[in-house]
């Protein structure tokens, strides 16, 4: 199989090309394509944190990336296995592990294409894109209605990455794309629960 081809196919053809990448998809490209993964995930991180507020724009710029790369892995490792444990063990699903971490190094190439948003928002927006307050946007109808646009941009391409998600999953645990979609959301639910759990020992602790 050409290996270009399923930074396109994965977009519409998800089943198929997923199908045909399991056993076709050599480690260093799963390890690029979490890592590109990460790089946006950073960015959104910094985005909803307002990192903006306390740190330089260089410093975003590059230690966002670092950032977001260690938490794709985690988060591929962590949700993949649960994703796989879940399928397997409560939907009777057929896909291994190995298996559902390719097919989630696929499915976030709709989400890497937002690295192709990045680019001009950097350079017209500047500092604007990770802070409470907006200067540049507010001096400019122009550029807020860009910068609005480039948000619907955004939450398009991460709607479209849970579809691909969801099909992926399907595809992998031979079961629809909609009980794809319930064991992802399963898997989230997992992580927030375990997170709320350390939250409240922490805090006990603390407390006691």
């Amino acid at each position: 199989m050409d290996m270009s081809k399923p930074w396109i196919s994965i977009w519409l053809r998800t089943r198929e090309t997923i199908r045909e990448s399991l056993s076709e998809t050599p480690r260093l490209t799963k390890m690029v394509l979490v890592a590109l993964f990460g790089i946006v995930f950073g960015y959104d991180m910094a985005v909803s944190q307002e990192l903006g507020d306390k740190y330089s724009l260089g410093l975003i710029l590059w230690g966002s990336p670092l950032t977001g790369i260690l938490n794709a892995f985690i988060y591929w490792l962590v949700i993949s296995w649960l994703v796989y444990w879940i399928g397997s063990r409560l939907f009777n699903g057929d896909g291994d592990w190995e298996e559902t971490r390719t097919a989630m190094a696929w499915a976030g190439v709709p989400f890497i294409a937002k690295l192709i948003l990045w680019i001009p928002q950097w350079l017209l927006f500047g500092k604007d894109n990770f802070t409470t307050e907006t200067p540049l946007l507010d001096t400019s109808v122009g550029l807020s209605v860009l910068f609005w646009l480039f948000g619907l941009l955004d939450l398009i391409l991460t709607i479209w990455y849970f579809v691909v998600l969801s099909k992926s999953i399907g595809e992998v645990h031979g079961i629809s794309s909609i009980l794809g979609f319930g064991i992802v959301m399963l898997s989230y639910l997992a992580v927030i629960l375990v997170l709320v759990m350390i939250s409240l020992v922490t805090f006990g602790l603390l407390m006691g």
